[in-house]
Order: C-alpha cells, then structure tokens, then sequence
C-alpha cells in the first residue's frame, strides 16, 4: 500500500516483536461508505463483548422506533441498547451469537417495517455548559461503548479523573482487511475531532495524541485539513510505522509515548486514557443530534465477497443479509474481525454487534484457518514475534496440560490475543485457541472459587447462627429452670414460715386451752383437801 509522506509531530518509539502480513486493505478502502437495504429482522444481541448481559424493558409485540431503548444497564457493568430500526419486537429468546463461544444468548429480535423511523432525540450540543457527571450520563444513556473491537462501555473507562493527562485516540487499524477507521477518517475526520474534543471536556489541561499507521495517507490528510478547520492546534498527529499489532493498546501507548504499561495495570495508571476514531464519531453524534448507537461502520471483505467496501450497517444486521448484498458466493468461511483476532461465525444468521468492525467472506483456503497442526518443533520464531515479551511456547505446552497455574507464573493474562505467534508458526499451531481456553478455564475456576468460597461462608454463617439460636435457646432453658428451682425454693421457705406460724399458733392455742381448764378443777381440789382434813 502507498505510505504517507507526513512526518510524525511528535517522537516515535518501538515495541518488541511483531510482523508484517499481507495488508489486503486497498479491497475496501476504495470506496465511499454505503448505506445498506433495511433486513427483514434485527437480531440484537444484549450481551456485549465485554461487561454483563442487559436488561430488556420491551416485550414481545411491542412496537418500537429507532434508537428507542430496549434493554438497559444493569448498573454494573454493560450499557444501553437501543432499537436499530423501527418495527415490531416479534421474539426475546436465545439466539446463536456473533462471539467466540459460538454459544447462544438472550437475543430481542425486531422485524422491521421498513419506515426506519426515529423515536424523539435529545441533543445536547452546549457541552460546555454540561457537569462532568452529565456528559458520562449521557454517552452511557447513547449505548456508546468502545468500537475498536472490546466493546468496552465508555462511560466506565472515561470515568476515572484525577490523574489523566493525555488523550490517544487510536486510529491505527493495524489489522489485514479492516479499513473501517480509514474511510470514516477520510469522510468524517473533522465529527471524530468534534467528538475528541466533547471527550477533552472531561478533563483539565488534557493533551491530545491521534495514532495511525503510515498506509492510510488519505486518511491522515483529512486529519490535517479537520484540525486546521477546528483549530486544534494543540492537537498531535503521531504516525507510526505499519507493523501488526500497533494497534493494540499496550503497543500503540509504548510506541506514543515510550512507556509500558505495567502488569496487571491500566493505561489510566500512566495517566493515559484511549478511545478508538468510531467512539469519538459516535460521541459526537450523541451529543450533536441525540443519536444514540444504532449502527456503525463495517467492512464487508474477503475473496468471496464481490462487492467489498465499508457499509454503514444497523445493529443485529443478519451476516446473510450482508452476504446477498455483497454479492458473496460460497464463502469457504465466515470471520467476525480481522483475520489474526477475528473469529468463524457459527453460521450466517448470527447478527453483528458493536463489536463487529469487519466481516471477512474468505474463499476456500484463503485465511490459515483450516491448516492440520504438526508437533512443536522449538523453533523460538512466536518468542520473537511476541508484542508482549513473553514466551509462547511455554504458555502453549502449560495451556495444553492444563497446567494453568504455571501458564499463570508465564504472564499468561499479558498475552493480548494478536496471533503474530499463530502467524509465524511453522507447525501452524492455533496458539491463540490455547491462550483463550486457558484464560476462559482459569476465569471459570475463579468465578467458581468465589462461588465456592461464598457458599462456604454463607453455610459457615448458617452453622455460627443455628449454633447461637441453640445456645440462646439453652441459656433461656437455663434461665427458666433456675427460676423455677428458685421459685420452688422460696415456695419451700414460705410453707417453712407458715408451718412454723401454724405450729406456734398450734402451741399458742393449746395452751391457751390449758389455761382455760385450770380454774375449773381447782376448787375440787380444795374441797377434796377439807374433806380430808375432816
């Protein structure tokens, strides 16, 4: 591909590792964005690809329009979805997914009416007079989460404030076949800085760095002319090299700025935070007209596919509708991003997500998907491939024997999933499928322990309270019986008292009775003395 002739405007470091495949770019990047015919049904999938799972409020056969709410926040950790288009929600079940667990998921299915016709909007377009807790309400309200590929909800990660001074916005696009991000620069690079600078309003005295590889020329001269028409001056265009994975956020920051992210740590604890082109452009149309985020840019790409571009699709978009208007014929296989972190669709029916920057319809043997694995032969070729630094081999051969605790002592959560070590595998080892099911198992081993571990407190608090309701209740039956011995006492000393009261009474009484006989028998006496003494 042509290189931009545009000098970098700040200095540019490296990151270790990484490689150079073929780009298959100039397929897509051609031609204007295009709009696409309505789909029939709208498959919209409430569980992103990262953070929980949301909640409908609609139920089936309710009528609704575009960008009406559909599912909310748990107030957790998702965000709002939105209805597409307008129509009828005809079902809310579960539905295959577009994610790599090719597992199904609570779905709402909207069959459109063809009207597309919007719900009432709410603009908010004097940013400048909004609280910083009203601008976060609003891009979570919008449904704006992160579009480079994670989905990240972005009101989460732009909450953090004491700390951040600098802004990178991403538009590298590193990966073969994506070029969503270029087209959208090249037509729409002065709403994406509007969108930066709504995102600028969040923080004080905040720098502002634009990444993006030297292979989008067009792209980087639209920047140029929107931020002269903007006056953002002191707005920084790095270009970087094109080298798979710039993109990626570690590697796009150490490549910025020269500094790494730390283990186990966040770019926010350098001070940096980072949003990819579509989030600003998606801001930007929150704030501006009220859109919430319905649709987004998707290349439509791959041998197969006969007209390849950049369309701007509606959310839960079925892949086979893509697929007739692309003219696809007989795709060998379906890929949901680019062809090194991308993934094969379960079938065509899945509809696309937030998520979904790319939609490769590869002819037979066209991407390494279908390759028979041979033994790992040692080589060292993924070791030095790695972004990351660290040793594929070893995480390989502990992932494999479900050893994850020393895939763990590996730095195997640092691996970011680019699959430059697949990439350059004599063997054709699937080296990321092993990384992703040690992570997955190891997640569900701690979710499970925490499970655990509650259950056990809750039984071990169970047992302390049915242990103190037994001891509450001894101690009553205790306390009942020494009353009742102390009442039995007393009762005892008062039938003492009285019988001794009776008994002296007794006495008392006999000797009064006593007492009356005696002056009646005396005078017998006498006169049986006279008596005698005649």
């Amino acid at each position: 591909m042509e290189r931009s002739n545009y000098k970098s405007e700040i200095p540019i470091f490296e990151f270790p590792g990484g490689i150079h495949p073929k780009e298959h770019k100039v397929e897509s990047n051609q031609t204007p964005i295009q709009d696409i015919p309505l789909p029939k049904q709208l498959v919209i999938n409430l569980k992103g690809q990262a953070g929980n799972r949301s909640l409908p409020t609609v139920n089936i056969g309710d009528t609704v329009l575009k960008g009406q709410v559909i599912a909310e926040s748990d107030g957790v950790f998702s965000t709002f979805h939105h209805a597409p288009s307008s129509g009828t929600v005809v079902a809310i079940e579960k539905r295959p997914i577009a994610h790599p667990s090719g597992l199904d998921d609570i779905c709402v299915v909207v069959e459109t009416d063809g009207n597309d016709q919007w719900c009432d909007l709410n603009p908010k377009s004097d940013v400048q007079n909004l609280e910083r807790a009203e601008i976060l309400a609003h891009i979570c309200e919008s449904g704006i989460v992160g579009l480079g590929g994670a989905s990240f909800p972005t009101h989460i990660k732009l909450k953090r404030e004491s700390g951040i001074d600098t802004l990178i916005i991403n538009a590298a696009e590193c990966e073969p076949y994506i070029t969503c991000d270029d087209r959208l620069l090249q037509e729409h690079a002065a709403e994406v800085l509007k969108g930066t600078q709504i995102i600028s309003r969040l923080y004080d005295n905040l720098n502002i760095v634009i990444g993006i590889e030297d292979n989008k020329p067009d792209a980087i001269d639209a920047l140029v002319s929107a931020r002269k028409e903007l006056g953002l001056d002191d707005a920084k265009i790095a270009v970087i090299p094109t080298k798979y994975p710039s993109g990626g956020e570690k590697q796009l920051i150490q490549l910025i700025t020269g500094k790494e992210v730390p283990h186990g740590g966040l770019p926010a604890d350098l001070g940096l935070v980072m949003h990819n082109v579509g989030t600003c452009f998606a801001i930007y149309e929150a704030f501006e007209f009220g859109k919430p985020l319905v649709s987004r840019i998707v290349t439509l790409t791959g041998e197969a596919c006969q007209k390849p571009g950049n369309y701007r699709v509606p959310f839960g978009t079925p892949v086979e509708h893509l697929m007739a208007i692309s003219n696809a014929t007989n795709p060998g296989v379906l890929v949901m991003g680019g062809p090194m972190m991308g993934f094969e669709l379960p079938n065509s029916k899945v509809g696309i997500v937030k998520a979904t920057n790319c939609i490769i319809m590869a002819a037979p043997k066209e991407l390494k998907h279908d390759h028979l694995a041979l033994p790992c032969i040692r080589c060292g070729a993924c070791m030095d491939a790695c972004p990351a630094s660290l040793l594929p081999q070893q995480l390989y051969w502990h992932a494999k024997s479900d050893e994850f605790e020393k895939a763990e002592e590996y730095d195997l959560f640092d691996c970011i999933e680019c699959g430059a070590c697949a990439y350059v595998c004599p063997s054709d080892i699937p080296l990321v499928q092993y990384y992703r099911y040690a992570k997955s198992t190891i997640r569900n081993q701690k979710v499970e322990k925490t499970k655990a571990d509650k259950a056990r407190l809750r039984h071990e608090a169970r047992q302390e309270r049915l242990e103190r309701v037994k001891r509450e209740k001894a101690e009553k039956h205790r306390k009942a019986a020494e009353a009742r011995r102390k009442a039995a006492e007393a009762t005892n000393e008062d039938d003492a008292k009285k019988s001794a009261v009776a008994a002296a009474l007794a006495r008392v009484k006999a000797k009064k009775a006593q007492q009356d006989d005696e002056p009646e028998t005396k005078p017998s006496n006498e006169t049986d003395q006279k008596g005698n003494d005649a």
